[in-house]
């Protein structure tokens, strides 16, 4: 591990990049039911079979009204980086959550992911949350099979990797697919917004299995759900429908 060589930066501008991958949500502090959570990221680079030199990758964390911080480190091909508490031993946070992006130059293929764990005395229980290729992005995203019963609780974030305001609408929908209601925000530039118990942002109250809709009206972003457990803390990460 060579984290005493990182650069630690502010961006202050955006440079020409080749890729990018972001990661929609890592947070650090505590949680509901006296939850404390922490946030593990991987980077790697799965280039092989041709002979280039180190890729620069940038892992920038973006926080609403905070500067956004990065660093810089050469990524050789096959190798992988991961740090088990990413947001204090990268960006010295200690409370606090946003999106990271990572980017670089060249032909490299760079693959980024998180895992998102509450700290128990029982252990640790925690979520994968993908990296995602922003390229890949849409405006229309289903999150299936949410429940706020038997025991859950569902959070809902939206997260946004652009340089703009995003306006989306969230309606929920019952096993039946009648519709239970929606509700319109946005959200900022290179941030997210989560909503935790999503069921007491509507009438209709808690249901299981129910399923989410979020769309943006001028602009693409990525969304997910995390169904939690309120007695051991355990997590499922909800992906997009495909």
């Amino acid at each position: 591990m060579r984290i005493a060589s990182l650069l630690l930066t502010l961006v202050l501008s955006s440079a020409a990049i080749a890729g990018e991958v972001f990661i929609p949500v890592a947070y650090r502090g505590t949680g509901a039911n006296s939850s404390v959570w922490r946030t593990e990221i991987t980077v790697s680079n799965i280039t092989h079979g041709i002979e280039v030199l180190p890729t620069q990758t940038t892992i920038t964390l973006h926080r609403e009204n905070v500067a956004p911080v990065s660093i810089t480190m050469p990524l050789s091909q096959m190798e992988v980086i991961s740090v088990h508490d990413a947001l204090w031993a990268w960006f010295d946070v200690e409370h606090g959550g946003g999106i990271v992006r990572v980017t670089w130059d060249g032909d490299a293929r760079i693959t980024a992911r998180a895992r998102i764990y509450n700290v128990t005395a029982d252990g640790e229980f925690g979520q994968g949350v993908p990296g995602v290729r922003v390229d890949s992005l849409v405006s229309d995203v289903f999150l299936a099979g949410l429940s706020g019963v038997n025991g859950n609780r569902t959070n809902v974030g939206v997260s946004n990797p652009s340089d703009r305001h995003v306006m989306f609408w969230i309606t929920l929908y019952d096993t039946s697919g009648l519709a239970r209601g929606a509700f319109a925000t946005s959200v900022p530039p290179r941030s997210f917004r989560q909503f935790n118990d999503i069921f007491d942002h509507f009438q209709a109250g808690p249901l299981d299995a129910a399923m989410v809709r979020v769309t943006g009206s001028d602009g693409v972003l990525y969304a997910y759900a995390s169904v939690v457990r309120n007695d051991t803390g355990d997590a499922t990460f909800v992906t997009p429908a495909p």
